[in-house]
């Protein structure tokens, strides 16, 4: 890997968008966050986003029961809109649980 692929393009910019994220995944990103990976929770979800399009295989997580949700803001990269729309038009899955999705295999996979 050379140290330009590790870097974004200009064209490749965060955005701000607001989705529902399950209170347990907010609250392991946000350990992974403190005590493992300096990176922010945008960044960690960028990560988990970017792991789950190249894998592209999603499958539907569905909440789990009793599981509550937080609206939370976050910055995410334009690629990756654009790589989870593309997904959840082809699947029918939603944005929201395709995210949720993506944060809960990159979660599984970091322990």
């Amino acid at each position: 890997m050379s140290n330009a692929s590790r870097l974004y393009k200009k064209d490749n910019k965060t955005i701000k968008k607001s989705i529902n994220i399950e209170v347990e995944l907010y609250n392991k990103l946000k350990k992974l966050m403190d005590n493992k990976y300096d990176a922010t929770i945008s960044e960690l979800i960028n990560v988990a986003i970017e792991d789950y399009i190249d894998k592209n295989s999603p499958t539907f997580y569905g909440k789990p029961k009793n599981e509550f949700v937080t609206y939370r803001s976050i910055m995410i990269r334009k690629n990756n809109i654009n790589g989870i729309t593309k997904m959840s038009d082809e699947t029918s899955i939603s944005v929201t649980r395709l995210i949720n999705g993506a944060i809960k295999e990159f979660i599984d996979n970091d322990s």
